[in-house]
């Protein structure tokens, strides 16, 4: 009976220690795991930028998130959406890009792959080094995470009038351990290794003084909005008349480094087509958000036209040619249109007109250029040009 007892309370002890060393190895299984380092890594994002009067807009894309910026006087709003829904509406947050490029370049974008979370990296206020402001994202928030200034024992190891430019060419790296987020910075030769620490935080405006800015965003937003659901309302419905879109030309005729487009759309005969019947032709350009369209710049394309008819349009800078070629029998016309985009007008009027007229007969051939300008035809919005009545226009 002894021996049953005594062997009971050994095994019990076993038990014991046993649990004891579980409960243990749990417990640094659990320190193992919370010491565990989140990378974030420099990404190549898509960005778009354009600078008007009274809001400029910078649009970031990386996947599925994009960071909408638009700049007010010295404030600057966000919004963040990710899967075409917004998820963080305009809000005020910190970002000098007063001394940046027209292009914005000095926004940098951290990324951890395996937990789709994000750190944008902004730049700061301070004058005396490179200051970072730091946001954090993934797919449900948007939030301010810190600022970052260089250690002061880094700050010398690259000269300061040659860090901008070292940044450029370097890349930044964010490790995670638990709530510390370490940042640094590897130049392209990666001998020299910048670390950051936290900084001060800059004040944002008060509720009640920021609302004026959004409520001048969201206004703002409302007219792109509008005049890029014009432009889809204008393609559906020549469409469905029939027109067809025969040519397009991306291009950036102001400057702002967003696309703008020119389009012809063009009606084709029917089958069984009369000696009457002709082709017709609407040119689009889609600029600063608006939208120009004439129906009269390419010459109605008839069937006893043996020439091409429309046939190109080259841009270069803020200027655009029209070129088309039209005639039967023994005379072509050949006719150079050009137009001039004027950023400080929002307009686009006629620049210039040139015409080769070509006549063959009994194996001769003649040839006559014709050049004219504004001196010639006066002011012509791209609009009101007719093809039909330029010539009479010129000749006065």
């Amino acid at each position: 009976m002894e021996k049953i007892r005594l062997f009971r309370i050994v095994l019990l002890f076993i038990i014991l220690i046993t649990m004891l060393n579980c409960k243990e190895n749990k417990n640094e299984i659990s320190k193992i795991e919370i010491k565990t380092t989140t990378k974030y890594n420099e990404v190549h994002f898509v960005k778009d930028s354009k600078r008007n009067n009274e809001i400029s807009e910078l649009n970031i894309t990386y996947k599925d998130y994009q960071l909408k910026f638009r700049f007010i006087e010295d404030i600057t709003l966000m919004q963040f959406v990710v899967r075409n829904k917004v998820v963080s509406g305009w809000k005020q947050i910190l970002f000098n890009f007063e001394f940046l490029p027209d292009n914005y370049d000095g926004v940098r974008l951290l990324f951890d792959e395996n937990n789709f979370k994000g750190i944008l990296l902004l730049p700061g206020y301070t004058e005396e080094f490179p200051n970072l402001i730091a946001y954090e994202f993934d797919t449900d928030n948007f939030s301010y995470l810190t600022n970052y200034n260089i250690k002061e024992e880094d700050l010398h190891k690259i000269p300061f009038e040659k860090l901008n430019q070292e940044w450029k060419k370097g890349s930044f790296k964010i490790n995670r351990n638990g709530n510390k987020y370490a940042l640094t910075f590897f130049d392209a030769s990666k001998k020299n290794i910048l670390n950051f620490e936290n900084s001060d935080f800059y004040d944002l405006l008060s509720e009640k003084d920021i609302k004026k800015y959004i409520e001048r965003v969201l206004i703002f937003e409302k007219g792109n909005m509008n005049n890029a659901e014009i432009f889809e309302e204008f393609k559906n419905k020549i469409e469905k008349e029939g027109f067809k879109n025969v040519f397009q030309q991306d291009c950036d005729l102001n400057n702002d480094k967003i696309q703008d487009k020119i389009l012809v759309f063009s009606t084709e005969l029917a089958e069984n087509f009369k000696p009457s019947d002709y082709e017709e032709s609407i040119v689009c350009v889609y600029v600063s958000g608006k939208l120009f369209k004439n129906e009269s710049i390419i010459s109605k394309h008839y069937v006893g036209n043996t020439a091409l008819g429309f046939s190109n349009i080259k841009v270069k800078d803020n200027f655009f040619t029209i070129e088309q070629v039209n005639g039967g029998g023994y005379e072509i016309v050949k006719e150079y249109t050009t137009f001039k985009f004027s950023s400080e007008t929002n307009e686009i009027n006629l620049y210039k007109y040139s015409r080769i007229e070509v006549s063959r007969k009994d194996g001769d051939e003649n040839e006559n250029i014709y050049n004219y300008d504004i001196k010639d035809f006066g002011k012509i919005p791209f609009e009101n040009y007719n093809s039909e009545t330029i010539l009479d226009k010129c000749k006065g």
